[in-house]
Order: C-alpha cells, then structure tokens, then sequence
C-alpha cells in the first residue's frame, strides 16, 4: 500500500496542487460592463412622444470553474458579467422585457465576448471556433437632442442580430462608454435616450 501512494502521489500533488487564475477584463473590455450604476434611471423618448424608463440592476459577477478542476475545465476560470436595465414598457413579448449585456472572458489571451439581449433582440460577438458570426456594426449616432456619439454600435435585426418571438425591437444602439443610446420598434417608432 505504501508503494502505491508513492507511484500515486505525483498525479495526487498535480491535481491538488495547481491554482487556477481567475480571468480579469482588460480596460476596454472592463469599459463596456461599468456603464451603469445600480439603481440608475435611464430615460427614453420616442418620435411619436412615448416615453419610457429603463432601470438598472446590480451588475452581477460570476466566476466558473470555482473547484479548479484543471484537468477537465483548464486552469483558467472564466468571468462572466451582467449589466441588465428593466424596462417600463415591455418591448420583448413578456419574456424578454430586459435589456442586457454579458460580457464573457475564458481567458486572458483572447478578447471577451459580448452578448445582448435587448428585449429580445439578440447579438453576440462569439470567440468560440464555429460559434455565431456576429460583428459590431460602427454607427455614429446623433440623438433627436443634438448629442453625437462617434463611437457607438448597431445592434440590427438580420444584420448582425435576431430576434425572438413577441420582440419589438429591429435595432438597437449602444455605446461603450454611454451604454443603450437608442433603440427602434419594427412600427417605426424610435426611441432616444434623454440627457
């Protein structure tokens, strides 16, 4: 028995021993997902003069991988952060009233991944080999206000998103650093952050 747990205990030291290391965000990456403060009230009003409020939630952090199990999951374990704002107005058929964004990191050497659920339309920038093709749309936006935001994104419906059953929503758009700028109905109603 002795001789056993010496052969053993090399694998045994291998797969106690190792640590894993929790993915961090990059700077830019971290920009994305610290938009919102929970608790914020963020206003909206369309061209038809609608108007609705959009609240944010805590963001919420989880980190996979917590056991550490290197041998079937690696050493890294993955960040995934939620910023979600519940809606007023139900945009998304029920099921998707909220508007979200995941910001997903499986390793430090590979850019995040983003997805958004924007009640019910949905797009996501995937890392995974064979995953959804999906690519941020530049789209320098100026609001009804007159503000301009050069660097924000579009969202759209059969460009680079979809949308799921009882969704509203053809497009949406979103900017790094000032998050949901606007976001347009399939009637032609647009609604516009209000500053």
């Amino acid at each position: 028995m002795h001789r056993l747990l010496l052969l053993l205990s090399p694998l045994l030291a291998l797969t106690g021993c190792i640590n894993c290391t929790p993915v961090v965000l990059t700077p830019a990456e971290k920009v994305w997902a610290s938009v919102y403060e929970a608790g914020q009230q963020v206003r909206f009003r369309s061209n038809r003069g609608a108007s609705n409020v959009l609240t944010a939630l805590p963001r919420k952090e989880f980190y996979e991988n917590q056991d550490c199990n290197w041998m079937e999951s690696g050493k890294n374990q993955p960040l995934r952060t939620i910023v979600a704002l519940t809606s007023a107005v139900d945009h998304g058929g029920g099921d998707h009233q909220s508007f979200s964004l995941v910001v997903y990191k499986t390793s430090p050497t590979r850019p995040a991944t983003l997805l958004f659920d924007l009640a019910g339309l949905l797009g996501n920038l995937s890392d995974v080999p064979g995953g959804p093709v999906f690519k941020l749309l530049p789209a320098p936006l100026t609001l009804a206000s007159g503000r301009r935001y050069p660097g924000a994104y579009a969202i759209r419906n059969g460009a680079n998103a979809i949308y799921l059953r009882g969704s509203q929503l053809r497009a949406a758009y979103w900017d790094p650093q000032a998050g949901l700028l606007r976001y347009e109905l399939a009637s032609g109603e647009v609604f516009d952050l209000v500053e």
